[in-house]
């Protein structure tokens, strides 16, 4: 395997190379450095820190287990990208923040230890919007990450970099996390694919909190067939290729009514599925008022910083105090840094509007008869820097706990990509995955 190749291959691809002995994890690890050298400054500002040296010892190890006939699994050898608000032992957990990025961590997240007893070899670290507080991307610590597919444009976030990255061909594999559409947005413009699993499927432990709540790890990868070793990796699942019909509805309020272009390719990538068309019109306000992010925020972020010497600030007052932070989280932690928080009764009324919003969205699915809601991960294209995007219908999914899916599906005339989101309940990423596949089929 050459370079060239190295920047497109999949996760099969290069487990393959590598039993076979066309190229080792050394080569692939110096495959990505290289690219990541050649292609991140100024083009793409996808990454934050990396550890060239400490990769390359474990691939080197990852080469002495292959020759002894004992690789770990899918991952062993293959370079992966890990999101900046995700503790990895000795390195930087800034998440974005100059604030933060002096701020040590002394253990491994349990998904770092999970992907590196896989045998995956973490390269470095990817920049993300500030303390995961937004979608743009927007960053003290690096400033902008640019969308892979046009210069300028939002690559969405918080997982901007993880996204980037896997989309630019640094690596085939990045983690990010996802409160609000974190993962699925950055997915769907970059082109990737994207998973949410159910709440509590992945510990968040080891993860700078947004809201505890609503906090989930999540993969990015060029493939619904990288998608799903990922997601099995990373659950310790194996989700299962057949089953039940899928019966997938359309949420007719999820379409923006003058966006042709992007309704239009969402519609188009269910098509085979012979979906129903359905009405809720209420469901993105329903969503709204579930968040729960405003609540957990503040209190979060102090409890984790309250051990991190090396922190400048250690409470969100305290950030918004100092001025520090990127300009466009001017408005978000002045909002949540005197917001009533976990002890008011409107805690308790959120807490019990996601409760009963799932229970309505599990009805909807039986009275309907399906078993998928499809609709674009974001009604709008991305913006321009420096502007704020609207249309996202990536909440249901956060405050309901039910996963849901990024899927590619097409691009823009101007070139940028366009996203499906299939929801499923509670428990059935299986239904997601194995559509994923299906829709990615019927595309080629």
């Amino acid at each position: 395997m050459q370079y060239a190749d190295y920047l497109t291959a999949s996760l099969s691809d290069l487990n393959q190379a590598l039993q076979r002995g066309d190229v080792t994890a050394r080569e692939l690890t110096d495959y990505a450095l290289q690219r990541i050298s050649e292609a991140d400054q100024p083009r793409y500002n996808a990454i934050t820190w990396l550890f060239a040296d400490e990769a390359r010892a474990a691939a080197e190890r990852s080469d002495k287990r292959r020759q002894r006939g004992e690789a770990w699994g899918p991952l062993d050898g293959v370079p992966v990208l890990i999101k900046d608000n995700i503790e990895v032992r000795g390195w930087p957990t800034s998440a974005g923040s100059v604030m933060l990025r002096d701020v040590i961590a002394d253990n491994n997240a349990p998904l770092v230890t999970t992907l590196r007893n896989q045998g995956a070899i973490l390269i470095g670290k990817t920049a993300m919007h500030e303390l995961a507080a937004g979608i743009t991307g927007a960053s003290s610590l690096s400033g902008f990450t640019h969308n892979a597919w046009l210069q300028g444009r939002s690559p969405g976030g918080s997982s901007s970099g993880s996204a980037v990255a896997v989309a630019a061909g640094y690596v085939p594999l990045a983690i990010g996390s996802d409160t609000a559409g974190s993962v699925r947005i950055p997915a769907a413009f970059n082109g990737l694919f994207g998973l949410r699993m159910t709440r509590g499927a992945l510990s968040t432990s080891g993860i700078v909190p947004l809201s505890p709540t609503q906090d989930i790890p999540g993969p990015l990868t060029r493939s619904a067939a990288d998608l799903r070793i990922a997601s099995e990796v990373l659950s310790g699942k194996t989700f299962t290729t057949e089953g039940e019909a899928l019966r997938v509805g359309i949420w007719q309020e999820g379409f923006a009514a003058d966006e042709d272009e992007i309704n239009q390719a969402v519609q188009a990538a269910v098509a085979g599925f012979a979906p129903a068309t359905l009405s809720w019109p209420e469901l993105e306000t329903l969503a709204a008022d579930a968040n729960i992010i405003g609540y957990e925020f503040a209190e979060a972020l102090a409890k984790y910083l309250a051990d991190k010497p090396q922190a400048q600030f250690h409470t969100l007052p305290d950030i918004t105090a100092s001025g520090l932070y990127h300009p466009q989280l001017e408005t978000v932690f002045k909002t949540r840094a005197v917001h009533p928080g976990t002890a008011s009764e409107g805690y308790a009324r959120v807490q019990q509007r996601q409760h009963d919003l799932y229970q309505q969205l599990v009805a909807m699915f039986d009275q309907h008869n399906i078993n998928l809601l499809a609709y674009p991960v974001v009604r709008r294209a991305p913006v321009k820097h420096g502007e704020m995007p609207e249309g996202s219908n990536a909440l249901v999914s956060a405050v309901t706990g039910a996963p849901a899916i990024s899927i590619p599906a097409g691009l823009s005339q101007d070139g940028v990509p366009i996203g499906v989101e299939l929801l499923a309940l509670r428990g059935r990423e299986d239904l997601l995955l194995r559509a994923a596949e299906i829709i990615e089929l019927r595309s080629r």
